[in-house]
Protein backbone atom coordinates (compact mmCIF):
# COMPACT_ATOMS: atom_id res chain seq x y z
CA UNK A 1 0.00 0.00 0.00
CA UNK A 2 2.17 2.60 0.71
CA UNK A 3 4.57 1.78 -2.46
CA UNK A 4 1.27 2.15 -4.35
CA UNK A 5 1.13 5.94 -2.28
CA UNK A 6 4.79 6.70 -2.97
CA UNK A 7 4.17 6.07 -6.93
CA UNK A 8 0.67 7.97 -6.51
CA UNK A 9 2.91 10.82 -4.69
CA UNK A 10 5.96 10.84 -7.38
CA UNK A 11 3.39 10.89 -10.54
CA UNK A 12 1.65 14.01 -9.27
CA UNK A 13 4.69 15.38 -8.16
CA UNK A 14 6.48 14.78 -11.90
CA UNK A 15 2.53 16.13 -13.35
CA UNK A 16 2.83 19.53 -11.12
CA UNK A 17 6.58 19.79 -11.88
CA UNK A 18 5.65 19.64 -15.22
CA UNK A 19 2.81 22.41 -15.39
CA UNK A 20 4.73 24.56 -13.81
CA UNK A 21 7.75 24.62 -15.92
CA UNK A 22 4.99 24.55 -18.68
CA UNK A 23 3.44 27.57 -17.25
CA UNK A 24 6.77 28.81 -16.49
CA UNK A 25 7.71 29.31 -20.37
CA UNK A 26 4.13 30.20 -21.68
CA UNK A 27 2.72 32.39 -19.27
CA UNK A 28 3.02 35.58 -21.19
CA UNK A 29 -0.22 33.92 -22.91
CA UNK A 30 -2.42 34.10 -20.36
CA UNK A 31 -3.23 37.38 -20.86
CA UNK A 32 -3.86 37.47 -24.03
CA UNK A 33 -5.81 34.23 -24.05
CA UNK A 34 -7.94 36.10 -20.89
CA UNK A 35 -8.83 38.61 -23.38
CA UNK A 36 -10.02 36.82 -25.98
CA UNK A 37 -11.79 34.27 -24.36
CA UNK A 38 -13.67 37.27 -22.37
CA UNK A 39 -14.07 38.87 -26.00
CA UNK A 40 -15.47 35.78 -27.68
CA UNK A 41 -17.90 35.58 -24.16
CA UNK A 42 -19.17 39.11 -25.04
CA UNK A 43 -19.89 38.59 -28.27
CA UNK A 44 -22.06 35.21 -27.64
CA UNK A 45 -24.01 37.03 -24.80
CA UNK A 46 -24.58 40.10 -27.76
CA UNK A 47 -26.23 37.30 -30.00
CA UNK A 48 -28.12 35.40 -27.97
CA UNK A 49 -31.21 34.86 -29.72
CA UNK A 50 -33.70 35.89 -26.60
CA UNK A 51 -31.81 39.32 -26.22
CA UNK A 52 -32.04 42.72 -28.45
CA UNK A 53 -28.83 43.88 -29.07
CA UNK A 54 -26.87 45.77 -32.11
CA UNK A 55 -25.39 42.71 -33.01
CA UNK A 56 -28.28 40.94 -33.43
CA UNK A 57 -32.00 42.54 -32.93
CA UNK A 58 -33.31 39.82 -30.85
CA UNK A 59 -32.17 36.53 -33.39
CA UNK A 60 -28.95 34.94 -33.90
CA UNK A 61 -28.39 36.51 -37.58
CA UNK A 62 -25.87 39.49 -37.45
CA UNK A 63 -28.09 42.50 -38.68
CA UNK A 64 -25.93 43.79 -41.77
CA UNK A 65 -28.16 46.66 -42.08
CA UNK A 66 -28.59 48.14 -38.75
CA UNK A 67 -24.54 47.98 -38.68
CA UNK A 68 -24.09 49.43 -41.91
CA UNK A 69 -27.10 52.52 -41.11
CA UNK A 70 -25.28 52.95 -37.49
CA UNK A 71 -21.71 53.38 -39.90
CA UNK A 72 -23.37 56.11 -42.38
CA UNK A 73 -25.03 57.61 -39.16
CA UNK A 74 -21.71 58.06 -37.51
CA UNK A 75 -20.07 59.61 -40.79
CA UNK A 76 -23.18 61.64 -41.46
CA UNK A 77 -23.93 63.15 -38.18
CA UNK A 78 -22.10 66.36 -36.91
CA UNK A 79 -20.59 64.89 -33.53
CA UNK A 80 -20.51 61.64 -34.42
CA UNK A 81 -18.58 62.40 -38.21
CA UNK A 82 -15.62 63.93 -35.91
CA UNK A 83 -14.24 61.49 -34.15
CA UNK A 84 -13.50 59.54 -37.65
CA UNK A 85 -11.46 56.38 -36.40
CA UNK A 86 -13.37 53.85 -36.13
CA UNK A 87 -15.35 54.36 -38.67
CA UNK A 88 -11.99 54.41 -40.62
CA UNK A 89 -11.18 51.48 -39.22
CA UNK A 90 -14.22 49.54 -40.14
CA UNK A 91 -14.41 50.73 -43.56
CA UNK A 92 -10.82 49.73 -44.28
CA UNK A 93 -11.24 46.34 -43.21
CA UNK A 94 -14.37 45.91 -44.89
CA UNK A 95 -12.64 46.88 -48.30
CA UNK A 96 -9.49 44.89 -47.58
CA UNK A 97 -11.73 41.65 -46.66
CA UNK A 98 -14.26 42.06 -48.82
CA UNK A 99 -16.72 41.18 -46.11
CA UNK A 100 -19.82 43.75 -44.98
CA UNK A 101 -19.54 46.42 -43.00
CA UNK A 102 -21.56 45.10 -39.78
CA UNK A 103 -18.92 42.02 -39.90
CA UNK A 104 -16.35 44.56 -39.95
CA UNK A 105 -18.06 46.70 -37.66
CA UNK A 106 -18.16 43.39 -35.36
CA UNK A 107 -14.42 42.66 -36.23
CA UNK A 108 -12.98 45.74 -35.42
CA UNK A 109 -14.43 46.47 -32.04
CA UNK A 110 -14.25 42.66 -30.34
CA UNK A 111 -10.53 42.85 -31.81
CA UNK A 112 -10.08 46.10 -29.93
CA UNK A 113 -11.31 44.64 -26.87
CA UNK A 114 -9.18 42.14 -27.07
CA UNK A 115 -6.19 44.72 -27.35
CA UNK A 116 -7.23 46.82 -24.79
CA UNK A 117 -7.41 43.82 -22.24
CA UNK A 118 -3.91 43.00 -23.38
CA UNK A 119 -2.84 46.72 -22.88
CA UNK A 120 -4.39 47.35 -18.92
CA UNK A 121 -2.36 44.20 -18.77
CA UNK A 122 1.09 45.93 -19.69
CA UNK A 123 0.04 49.13 -17.84
CA UNK A 124 -1.06 47.09 -14.48
CA UNK A 125 2.40 45.41 -14.51
CA UNK A 126 4.17 49.07 -14.96
CA UNK A 127 2.30 50.51 -11.81
CA UNK A 128 4.06 47.09 -10.66
CA UNK A 129 1.22 45.01 -10.01
CA UNK A 130 2.15 41.35 -9.69
CA UNK A 131 1.23 38.77 -12.28
CA UNK A 132 -1.54 37.07 -10.97
CA UNK A 133 -2.88 40.79 -9.84
CA UNK A 134 -2.74 42.23 -13.27
CA UNK A 135 -4.93 39.32 -14.58
CA UNK A 136 -7.61 40.04 -12.03
CA UNK A 137 -7.17 43.98 -13.65
CA UNK A 138 -8.36 42.03 -17.20
CA UNK A 139 -11.13 40.12 -16.19
CA UNK A 140 -12.98 42.94 -13.96
CA UNK A 141 -12.39 45.06 -17.07
CA UNK A 142 -14.15 42.50 -19.09
CA UNK A 143 -16.73 42.39 -16.37
CA UNK A 144 -17.50 45.73 -16.02
CA UNK A 145 -21.31 46.86 -17.60
CA UNK A 146 -19.96 49.54 -20.20
CA UNK A 147 -18.30 46.43 -21.51
CA UNK A 148 -19.90 43.48 -20.69
CA UNK A 149 -23.15 44.99 -22.17
CA UNK A 150 -21.23 47.92 -25.23
CA UNK A 151 -23.52 47.09 -27.64
CA UNK A 152 -26.74 46.73 -26.10
CA UNK A 153 -29.70 49.34 -26.39
CA UNK A 154 -29.36 51.86 -25.01
CA UNK A 155 -25.73 51.59 -24.49
CA UNK A 156 -24.71 51.67 -27.91
CA UNK A 157 -21.25 51.87 -27.57
CA UNK A 158 -18.93 52.67 -30.88
CA UNK A 159 -15.87 54.46 -30.54
CA UNK A 160 -15.40 53.23 -26.70
CA UNK A 161 -12.87 49.77 -27.35
CA UNK A 162 -10.78 52.51 -29.95
CA UNK A 163 -10.78 54.57 -27.16
CA UNK A 164 -9.58 52.38 -24.12
CA UNK A 165 -6.89 51.12 -26.54
CA UNK A 166 -5.27 54.79 -26.68
CA UNK A 167 -6.15 55.34 -23.20
CA UNK A 168 -4.27 52.01 -21.58
CA UNK A 169 -1.32 52.99 -23.87
CA UNK A 170 -1.10 57.02 -23.61
CA UNK A 171 -0.99 56.03 -19.37
CA UNK A 172 1.89 53.68 -20.09
CA UNK A 173 3.81 56.10 -21.49
CA UNK A 174 2.65 58.76 -19.20
CA UNK A 175 4.06 56.82 -16.30
CA UNK A 176 7.78 56.17 -17.89
CA UNK A 177 7.62 59.66 -18.81
CA UNK A 178 7.57 59.58 -22.56
CA UNK A 179 6.09 62.31 -23.70
CA UNK A 180 5.95 62.19 -26.97
CA UNK A 181 4.10 58.43 -26.97
CA UNK A 182 2.14 60.08 -24.13
CA UNK A 183 1.03 63.17 -26.48
CA UNK A 184 0.10 61.25 -29.23
CA UNK A 185 -1.34 58.91 -27.93
CA UNK A 186 -3.88 60.94 -26.08
CA UNK A 187 -4.54 63.43 -28.84
CA UNK A 188 -5.52 60.21 -30.57
CA UNK A 189 -7.96 59.17 -27.91
CA UNK A 190 -9.84 62.65 -28.01
CA UNK A 191 -10.04 62.49 -31.62
CA UNK A 192 -11.26 59.28 -30.91
CA UNK A 193 -13.91 60.53 -28.46
CA UNK A 194 -13.64 64.25 -27.35
CA UNK A 195 -14.64 63.15 -23.32
CA UNK A 196 -11.19 61.99 -22.96
CA UNK A 197 -10.24 65.36 -22.51
CA UNK A 198 -11.80 64.96 -19.17
CA UNK A 199 -8.77 62.48 -18.18
CA UNK A 200 -6.50 65.40 -18.63
CA UNK A 201 -7.67 66.97 -15.65
CA UNK A 202 -7.47 63.53 -13.59
CA UNK A 203 -3.74 63.90 -14.44
CA UNK A 204 -3.19 66.93 -13.28
CA UNK A 205 -3.39 65.28 -9.76
CA UNK A 206 0.56 63.41 -10.19
CA UNK A 207 1.83 67.31 -10.93
CA UNK A 208 2.16 67.74 -7.08
CA UNK A 209 4.44 65.75 -5.11
CA UNK A 210 5.63 63.06 -7.69
CA UNK A 211 8.52 63.43 -9.94
CA UNK A 212 6.68 65.93 -12.00
CA UNK A 213 6.87 68.16 -9.68
CA UNK A 214 9.15 67.22 -7.52
CA UNK A 215 10.15 69.96 -4.87
CA UNK A 216 14.01 70.29 -6.48
CA UNK A 217 12.28 70.23 -9.92
CA UNK A 218 12.76 74.03 -11.65
CA UNK A 219 9.46 76.64 -12.58
CA UNK A 220 10.98 75.69 -15.83
CA UNK A 221 10.80 72.36 -15.34
CA UNK A 222 7.48 72.06 -13.68
CA UNK A 223 5.93 74.19 -16.64
CA UNK A 224 7.27 72.01 -18.97
CA UNK A 225 6.01 69.05 -17.60
CA UNK A 226 2.22 70.82 -17.36
CA UNK A 227 2.63 71.97 -21.18
CA UNK A 228 3.58 68.24 -21.53
CA UNK A 229 0.33 67.14 -19.77
CA UNK A 230 -1.91 69.42 -21.49
CA UNK A 231 -0.30 69.55 -25.20
CA UNK A 232 -2.66 66.83 -25.98
CA UNK A 233 -5.63 69.25 -25.48
CA UNK A 234 -4.00 72.19 -27.13
CA UNK A 235 -3.25 69.23 -30.47
CA UNK A 236 -6.90 68.49 -30.09
CA UNK A 237 -8.51 71.96 -30.47
CA UNK A 238 -6.78 72.62 -33.28
CA UNK A 239 -7.95 69.51 -35.20
CA UNK A 240 -11.17 70.48 -33.98
CA UNK A 241 -11.04 73.72 -35.39
CA UNK A 242 -10.13 72.40 -38.75
CA UNK A 243 -12.34 70.27 -38.71
CA UNK A 244 -15.37 72.48 -38.31
CA UNK A 245 -14.25 74.97 -41.09
CA UNK A 246 -13.03 72.98 -43.54
CA UNK A 247 -16.57 70.88 -43.51
CA UNK A 248 -18.88 74.08 -42.50
CA UNK A 249 -19.80 72.51 -39.14
CA UNK A 250 -19.80 75.83 -37.27
CA UNK A 251 -23.83 76.62 -37.14
CA UNK A 252 -24.76 72.97 -36.57
CA UNK A 253 -22.21 72.78 -33.87
CA UNK A 254 -24.33 75.83 -32.02
CA UNK A 255 -27.31 74.15 -32.41
CA UNK A 256 -26.00 70.97 -31.42
CA UNK A 257 -25.01 72.72 -27.84
CA UNK A 258 -28.08 74.55 -27.16
CA UNK A 259 -29.94 71.02 -27.58
CA UNK A 260 -27.76 69.23 -25.56
CA UNK A 261 -28.41 71.22 -22.50
CA UNK A 262 -32.16 70.07 -22.62
CA UNK A 263 -30.49 66.88 -21.61
CA UNK A 264 -30.35 67.47 -17.87
CA UNK A 265 -34.62 68.22 -17.80
CA UNK A 266 -34.19 64.70 -19.88
CA UNK A 267 -32.82 63.03 -17.29
CA UNK A 268 -35.05 63.75 -14.33
CA UNK A 269 -38.23 64.25 -16.34
CA UNK A 270 -40.34 61.97 -14.15
CA UNK A 271 -39.60 59.67 -11.36
CA UNK A 272 -38.35 56.60 -13.72
CA UNK A 273 -36.59 58.27 -15.37
CA UNK A 274 -35.03 59.72 -12.53
CA UNK A 275 -34.70 56.35 -10.98
CA UNK A 276 -32.78 54.91 -14.20
CA UNK A 277 -30.22 57.66 -14.21
CA UNK A 278 -29.29 57.04 -10.75
CA UNK A 279 -29.06 53.12 -11.20
CA UNK A 280 -27.12 54.15 -15.09
CA UNK A 281 -24.24 55.32 -12.44
CA UNK A 282 -24.18 52.88 -10.58
CA UNK A 283 -23.89 50.20 -12.66
CA UNK A 284 -20.84 51.66 -14.16
CA UNK A 285 -19.33 52.57 -11.23
CA UNK A 286 -20.85 51.42 -7.69
CA UNK A 287 -18.65 48.16 -7.39
CA UNK A 288 -15.56 49.74 -8.30
CA UNK A 289 -16.02 53.23 -6.39
CA UNK A 290 -17.01 51.02 -3.01
CA UNK A 291 -14.17 48.65 -3.07
CA UNK A 292 -11.89 51.40 -3.66
CA UNK A 293 -13.39 53.45 -0.46
CA UNK A 294 -12.80 50.16 1.29
CA UNK A 295 -9.59 49.47 0.62
CA UNK A 296 -7.85 53.10 0.66
CA UNK A 297 -7.00 52.91 4.65
CA UNK A 298 -4.64 49.75 3.75
CA UNK A 299 -2.32 51.64 0.63
CA UNK A 300 0.17 52.73 0.70
CA UNK A 301 1.74 52.75 -2.49
CA UNK A 302 1.94 56.65 -3.78
CA UNK A 303 1.17 55.45 -7.81
CA UNK A 304 -1.78 54.05 -6.72
CA UNK A 305 -3.05 56.51 -4.68
CA UNK A 306 -2.93 58.91 -7.22
CA UNK A 307 -4.69 56.99 -9.62
CA UNK A 308 -7.37 56.76 -7.08
CA UNK A 309 -7.32 60.83 -6.77
CA UNK A 310 -7.71 61.00 -10.62
CA UNK A 311 -10.52 58.62 -10.62
CA UNK A 312 -12.53 60.82 -8.21
CA UNK A 313 -11.47 64.33 -9.64
CA UNK A 314 -12.37 63.08 -13.28
CA UNK A 315 -15.52 61.17 -12.22
CA UNK A 316 -16.77 64.11 -10.16
CA UNK A 317 -16.24 66.18 -13.36
CA UNK A 318 -17.42 63.59 -15.79
CA UNK A 319 -20.52 62.80 -13.61
CA UNK A 320 -21.67 66.71 -14.12
CA UNK A 321 -21.12 66.77 -17.69
CA UNK A 322 -22.91 64.02 -18.50
CA UNK A 323 -25.86 64.53 -16.42
CA UNK A 324 -25.95 68.48 -18.22
CA UNK A 325 -25.12 67.29 -21.65
CA UNK A 326 -26.01 64.03 -22.20
CA UNK A 327 -28.26 60.76 -21.93
CA UNK A 328 -27.31 59.18 -18.80
CA UNK A 329 -29.34 56.27 -19.83
CA UNK A 330 -26.42 55.56 -22.75
CA UNK A 331 -24.61 54.19 -19.30
CA UNK A 332 -21.01 53.56 -20.68
CA UNK A 333 -20.49 57.36 -20.60
CA UNK A 334 -20.12 57.43 -17.24
CA UNK A 335 -17.11 54.74 -17.57
CA UNK A 336 -14.90 56.51 -18.96
CA UNK A 337 -12.56 57.55 -15.17
CA UNK A 338 -12.49 53.52 -14.66
CA UNK A 339 -9.34 53.88 -16.76
CA UNK A 340 -7.67 54.95 -13.34
CA UNK A 341 -9.20 52.04 -11.56
CA UNK A 342 -9.15 49.29 -13.41
CA UNK A 343 -5.12 48.94 -14.20
CA UNK A 344 -4.98 49.21 -10.00
CA UNK A 345 -7.85 47.48 -9.18
CA UNK A 346 -6.27 43.53 -8.53
CA UNK A 347 -3.94 45.12 -6.01
CA UNK A 348 -5.04 48.03 -4.73
CA UNK A 349 -8.40 45.89 -3.81
CA UNK A 350 -7.14 42.07 -3.36
CA UNK A 351 -7.67 41.63 0.42
CA UNK A 352 -11.43 43.40 0.10
CA UNK A 353 -12.21 41.47 -2.78
CA UNK A 354 -10.84 37.99 -1.65
CA UNK A 355 -12.84 38.26 1.37
CA UNK A 356 -16.05 37.08 -0.69
CA UNK A 357 -14.27 33.52 -1.97
CA UNK A 358 -12.76 33.24 1.76
CA UNK A 359 -14.66 30.01 2.95
CA UNK A 360 -13.49 30.41 6.77
CA UNK A 361 -15.55 34.13 6.49
CA UNK A 362 -18.47 31.87 5.12
CA UNK A 363 -18.08 29.65 7.71
CA UNK A 364 -17.84 32.33 10.62
CA UNK A 365 -20.60 34.35 8.98
CA UNK A 366 -23.12 31.55 8.24
CA UNK A 367 -23.31 30.03 11.96
CA UNK A 368 -24.80 33.88 13.05
CA UNK A 369 -28.39 34.08 12.86
CA UNK A 370 -28.24 37.76 12.62
CA UNK A 371 -25.79 37.31 9.75
CA UNK A 372 -28.62 35.11 8.00
CA UNK A 373 -31.18 37.51 9.05
CA UNK A 374 -29.50 41.04 7.17
CA UNK A 375 -28.45 38.83 4.57
CA UNK A 376 -32.36 37.71 3.82
CA UNK A 377 -33.74 41.54 4.34
CA UNK A 378 -31.22 42.64 2.12
CA UNK A 379 -31.64 40.36 -0.56
CA UNK A 380 -35.25 40.70 -0.25
CA UNK A 381 -34.81 44.78 -0.53
CA UNK A 382 -32.37 43.87 -3.72
CA UNK A 383 -35.00 41.55 -5.72
CA UNK A 384 -37.71 44.49 -5.36
CA UNK A 385 -35.10 47.39 -6.31
CA UNK A 386 -33.36 45.50 -8.92
CA UNK A 387 -36.73 43.68 -10.83
CA UNK A 388 -39.48 46.03 -9.37
CA UNK A 389 -38.03 49.20 -8.80
CA UNK A 390 -35.61 49.48 -11.63
CA UNK A 391 -37.12 49.45 -15.56
CA UNK A 392 -34.40 50.20 -18.14
CA UNK A 393 -35.70 51.96 -21.33
CA UNK A 394 -35.32 48.82 -23.37
CA UNK A 395 -37.56 46.15 -22.55
CA UNK A 396 -35.94 44.39 -19.22
CA UNK A 397 -36.46 41.05 -21.51
CA UNK A 398 -34.13 42.33 -24.08
CA UNK A 399 -31.40 42.00 -21.97
CA UNK A 400 -29.90 41.16 -18.57
CA UNK A 401 -29.69 44.73 -16.94
CA UNK A 402 -31.62 43.36 -14.27
CA UNK A 403 -29.85 40.36 -13.39
CA UNK A 404 -25.98 42.83 -13.40
CA UNK A 405 -27.50 45.44 -10.76
CA UNK A 406 -28.88 42.50 -8.64
CA UNK A 407 -25.89 40.74 -8.66
CA UNK A 408 -23.81 44.19 -8.53
CA UNK A 409 -26.10 45.15 -5.35
CA UNK A 410 -25.76 41.53 -3.98
CA UNK A 411 -21.32 42.07 -3.93
CA UNK A 412 -21.97 45.23 -2.64
CA UNK A 413 -24.10 44.45 0.73
CA UNK A 414 -22.33 40.61 0.91
CA UNK A 415 -19.12 42.33 1.44
CA UNK A 416 -19.84 44.47 3.85
CA UNK A 417 -22.15 41.91 6.12
CA UNK A 418 -18.61 39.51 5.73
CA UNK A 419 -16.50 41.96 6.65
CA UNK A 420 -18.54 43.20 9.44
CA UNK A 421 -19.12 39.74 11.15
CA UNK A 422 -15.91 38.49 10.29
CA UNK A 423 -14.07 41.51 12.19
CA UNK A 424 -16.72 41.45 14.99
CA UNK A 425 -15.75 37.48 15.47
CA UNK A 426 -11.62 38.59 15.76
CA UNK A 427 -12.47 41.65 18.16
CA UNK A 428 -14.44 38.96 20.47
CA UNK A 429 -12.01 35.90 20.04
CA UNK A 430 -9.02 38.66 21.05
CA UNK A 431 -11.11 39.36 23.86
CA UNK A 432 -11.20 36.03 25.30
CA UNK A 433 -7.78 35.08 24.51
CA UNK A 434 -6.84 38.17 26.56
CA UNK A 435 -9.67 37.52 29.83
CA UNK A 436 -7.76 33.63 29.96
CA UNK A 437 -4.61 34.88 29.98
CA UNK A 438 -5.46 37.59 32.98
CA UNK A 439 -7.11 34.78 34.47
Amino acid sequence: MSQIKNYTSKIYDGYKSLGKRFFQKYSFLVPYLISAAFSLLIFEIHMLSDVDSMLNEKNDVISNVFLASQINYHKEFGPFARRPLTTFLIETTANLSGITLGRAFIWVNFSLFFLAGTLLFRLSRELNSGYFKGLINIILFFLSFSVIFAFFPPVFSYDEPLQYCLVFAGLTSFLKRQWLGYVLWFTAAMIARENTVVLILGLLVFMRGSPFYHKNTSYLGRLYNFLCIGMPVLLYGVYLLFYMEINGLWANTYVELQDRFHCLKENFRDTQRSIETLVSIFLSLGVFTYFIYRSHLRNTRVNHKRFVQAFYLSCSANIIIVLVAAFSREARLFSLPLVFIWPIVGQYCYREISLLFSYRAYQICFSKIKFLAFLGVLTLLNYLISFKVYVPTPPSSDNYFNEYLFMSILVVYLHYLLKHFTEKATVNLSSKNIANRVK
